[in-house]
């Protein structure tokens, strides 16, 4: 009889555990994660594989969490199709440098410099968010994202 009962007791306990750990509470999306008005497409936005030629400028650009965009008011950035990418500053200095998309289209590197707000975008590998032919969005790991829309 002392056998049985604790063969019963045995028996319950996984049950009891795995009917414990179900919840009903509902996922939510981590804010990170969560979809923005940066991921929707606009009218003749196209999905691409490689970076569309042009001159474009940051419309977001955060750094460690910190709303940063101001940083690059009145700079444009000239993506070329050879992989220059030359940068112009709101006085007219102009920085030149490189980009190269990898072959999956998930990387994106940027090396420039030249001042300390381009030094914010150089050497970094950037996860590539959403790639049109009008926007890039590149993230690193954490909070770092950045924008750039064609003008």
């Amino acid at each position: 009889m002392k056998n049985l009962k604790t063969m019963l007791v045995l028996l319950a306990m996984p049950v009891i555990l795995f009917l414990g750990s179900c919840t009903k509470e509902n996922q939510v999306t981590p804010a990170d994660q969560a979809i923005s008005a940066d991921d929707q497409l606009r009218a003749g936005e196209l999905l691409v594989g490689t970076v569309s030629p042009g001159l474009y400028k940051i419309t977001k650009f955060v750094d460690s969490g910190d709303d940063k965009t101001g940083t690059f008011s009145g700079y444009t950035f000239d993506f070329q199709a050879d992989g220059d990418l030359i940068a112009t500053d709101g006085n007219g200095n102009v920085f030149p440098g490189s980009y190269h998309l990898n072959s999956a289209g998930t990387t994106l590197t940027i090396n420039i410099s030249g001042n300390a707000a381009l030094k914010n975008l150089d050497d970094d590998n950037w996860n590539v968010q959403k790639l049109t032919n009008m926007k890039i969005k590149i993230r690193k790991n954490g909070p770092d994202v950045v924008v750039f829309e064609k003008i």
